[in-house]
């Protein structure tokens, strides 16, 4: 999906909706870090932590970007995730928010 098929309306909530699926992200991953940091105790478990960070900065990374061509698929993902809720999405039009749903089922 191109630019000019979002209006204004609808790139600002779609915008606003990646936005909170980011943060809530980075807010649930500091849980999750603050957790396995106190598991550390071997120097296995130091580089299986070490992974897992890197792993998930490649995911945040990916995402980092607004993109109205992949943006369909990016708030499906974060639905999937549960980063963001279709209350985040009101104001898209119906045949986005099925699109969403249909691709946040697989």
């Amino acid at each position: 999906m191109s630019a000019a098929d979002w209006t204004h309306q609808e790139q600002s909530v779609a915008k606003h909706a990646f936005e909170t699926g980011k943060q809530r992200s980075i807010e649930a991953l500091i849980v999750i870090l603050r957790e396995q940091s106190e598991l550390l105790d071997t120097p296995e478990s130091i580089w299986k932590f070490h992974d897992f960070l890197s792993s998930e900065r490649f995911q945040y990374e990916g995402r980092s970007e607004f993109d109205t061509a992949n943006i369909l698929f990016t708030l499906a993902d974060m639905i999937k995730q549960n980063l963001i809720n279709y209350d985040d999405l009101e104001g898209l039009e119906k045949t986005k928010l099925s699109k969403i749903k249909a691709m946040a089922m697989f």
